[in-house]
């Protein structure tokens, strides 16, 4: 009897089959006439709808072997490379960090030179940007300190060289020769992007033509000497910081892909070498499933490049470094953004990033003390090693949702993709202007969802702290830094600035940096400088009309809303006009805020708004809409409204221009 099975159970045998339509019909029914695509649906920026549920009829079909990851085997057994980046400028404290990174479950690192270096130059040549934003490499001995006691050939040492990036592989060459470290050990990756500097400095030291040939020159010679060594980065970050959506952003990865493939054919490689000398980088924000559709969607895309470039199938892979987006970390409340570190770290790794670096949560606010550094590097550790994320191929795959946005986003990429290379490529289309403008029209419209509150980012434009404690950075003596910079060069004779070779000079202007949350940032700084001046943040009084549960409401809201802007709220009960001389003066606040329900302030706000313009108020404004009674209340003395939807940026601007706070031109006064 043993051999015999039992009847599969089913469980929904009882239920009658799910029907979309019927799902429907009961959806409509509860929204009671609300609109269903107004209150259940969400258009992201790249123009996708995401719908409340999904079938397999939504889904395209199953992801082929490219999007789910080429080399995914190698990964699950392996995981992905955990890789800190370095931007102290002494090279010195970049080494001790370094090296403390890797003892502790770093397995790579990745240097970024200072603009100096980015530029091609050293203290010496360009001290105006010496130590800015990056390690000081200028030459053999800086180099040699910032690697002291690494082993080059167990430790993949990546570079964000800018346009030095000639100089420094001939510093490296030099390095490897002295330590002994043979052809085929040495590990590393060189960074060469000559379009993605020109994109985020606006220079290069040479003509962008003999800059992208000095490029394939490196590649080919790295693939013929050092395999385990590539020369050329697709970094996506100086357009995604300048406002580009995740469609754009692969768009712009796929034209620079395509253009540095054509570059490196003048040297002699087939198309399929040629990609293997490249990496690309992707940042990834805080919206955990559109980050794996973008890495996945990177993919697939990629190997229809290589496709259509006559590459075979198992030569088509990508190998991707994923970093955590600079715009989406705030410099207000950054303890969140640990949280927003490991949405996108999960995200990274769920979508098969091969190298991850998620930057230190304080790194909007300057260089990243131990701790900061211990808990960007133990983020993307426990995720790997407790949580097992590289244990499985593509665990996104399959989820009807994610294959529907990742099929959209790989189609909207694709077309923005061949938009560029029909205008002539993506050199072209920098060089013009033309991404510049994409770009800012694409944060144009991000800033008024934001300045609107409809993309909320806690501690910023919403649930913020007005009286923030600050956290600690490490500070740095750049006068100090820029004389022991040339001291050292003193005796060099292989200096970075004389390796990357001089003449006429590539320049555009760059491309505009931003973080997510900037213009509200910016609010709070001006009201932080007028503490500083004062002893005290501007301060509106609360006046709150009624019981508890007539004005609890509304009173949290507005104190939530002023907050953004740096304006502490002090309450008050006051029962009458007769009650608003005291309360004005006890608050010792220009700005007053009424707070109640809708039948309150027909009953009383206009008498309210009356008698405290009369006591000497500067501003009167209403938690709420007006409705019907914006004629009489305005008469009254109501300057204003705060509800939910408005423009919150530019109320609060306003509202700090009236007490004095910010200027016209919203600086702080």
């Amino acid at each position: 009897m043993f051999d015999e099975q039992p009847d599969a159970l089913t469980l929904a045998a009882a239920f009658p089959a799910a029907d979309r339509d019927a799902w429907r019909a009961l959806v409509d029914k509860a929204l009671k006439g609300a609109p269903y695509e107004k209150a259940l649906t969400t258009v992201l920026a790249e123009g996708i709808r995401i719908e409340p549920i999904y079938a397999a009829a939504d889904a395209p079909p199953p992801a082929d072997a490219a999007t789910r990851h080429a080399e995914a085997v190698d990964r699950v057994a392996g995981g992905w490379d955990i890789r800190q980046l370095h931007t102290h400028p002494d090279p010195a404290e970049t080494n001790a960090a370094i090296l403390v990174d890797l003892e502790r479950g770093a397995r790579s690192v990745l240097i970024r030179l200072d603009k100096a270096g980015r530029r091609g130059g050293t203290a010496a040549t360009d001290p105006e940007n010496a130590g800015v934003d990056g390690v000081m490499i200028d030459g053999a001995a800086s180099l040699d300190t910032a690697l002291g006691g690494v082993f080059l050939d167990a430790a993949p040492v990546a570079f964000q060289p800018g346009g030095g990036f000639g100089g420094l592989t001939e510093l490296l060459f030099d390095l490897w020769e002295r330590r002994g470290v043979a052809n085929d050990a040495a590990l590393g990756h060189v960074g060469a992007d000559p379009l993605g500097t020109l994109a985020s400095d606006g220079v290069l030291p040479e003509p962008l033509d003999r800059s992208l040939a000095r490029m394939a020159e490196l590649a080919a010679r790295m693939r013929r000497d050092y395999p385990n060594v590539t020369t050329i980065s697709v970094d996506t970050a100086p357009y995604h910081a300048a406002g580009a959506n995740e469609a754009m952003d692969l768009g712009y990865a796929l034209a620079t892909g395509a253009a540095y493939l054509r570059a490196v054919e003048t040297a002699g490689l087939t198309p399929a070498q040629a990609a293997r000398q490249m990496v690309f980088s992707l940042p990834v924000e805080a919206d955990v499933f559109l980050g794996i559709a973008k890495l996945r969607a990177a993919r697939r895309l990629w190997a229809r490049v290589l496709e259509a470039c006559g590459v075979p199938e198992e030569a088509r892979g990508m190998t991707l470094h994923v970093s955590t987006a600079e715009r989406a970390w705030a410099g207000r409340d950054p303890w969140v953004n640990m949280l927003r570190a490991t949405v996108a770290t999960f995200a990274g790794a769920v979508g098969g990033a091969d190298a991850l670096t998620v930057l230190p949560y304080t790194h909007a606010l300057g260089l990243p003390d131990g701790f900061a550094r211990r808990i960007a590097r133990n983020t993307q550790v426990i995720l790997a090693e407790e949580s097992n994320l590289a244990r499985v191929i593509d665990p996104a795959g399959g989820s009807w949702y994610v294959e529907s946005v990742t099929d959209q986003l790989a189609a909207r990429a694709w077309s923005h993709f061949q938009s560029i290379e029909a205008a002539g490529g993506m050199a072209a289309a920098l060089v013009d202007g033309t991404i510049a403008k994409q770009c800012a029209e694409a944060w144009s419209e991000r800033e008024r969802r934001i300045a609107r509150r409809r993309e909320e980012l806690t501690g910023v434009n919403t649930f913020p702290k007005v009286d923030e404690a600050p956290v600690d950075v490490l500070e740095v003596d750049r006068k100090a830094l820029v004389k022991a910079a040339r001291a050292r060069l003193a005796g060099e004779t292989r200096d970075l600035a004389t390796l990357t070779g001089g003449g006429d000079r590539a320049t555009i202007t760059p491309l505009t940096a931003h973080r997510l949350g900037e213009a509200f940032e910016a609010l709070r700084d001006a009201s932080d400088a007028h503490r500083a001046k004062t002893g005290t943040h501007p301060a509106a009084l609360l006046v709150l009309l009624g019981e508890p549960a007539q004005h609890t409401a509304r009173a949290t809201f507005t104190r939530n809303y002023l907050g953004t802007g740096g304006i502490a709220a002090v309450d008050a009960m006051v029962a009458g006009p007769g009650d608003v001389p005291g309360a004005l003066a006890r608050a010792g606040a220009d700005l007053v805020v009424l707070c109640g329900n809708d039948i309150l302030y027909a009953e009383r706000a206009a008498a309210m708004a009356q008698a405290f313009k009369d006591a000497g108020a500067r501003e009167v404004i209403l938690a709420g809409r007006p409705g019907e009674h914006e004629i009489a209340w305005a008469e009254a003395g109501v300057d204003g409204y705060v509800f939910a939807g408005d423009d919150t940026l530019a109320t609060l601007r306003r509202l700090l221009r009236g007490l004095g706070i910010i200027s016209d031109q919203g600086d702080g006064t």
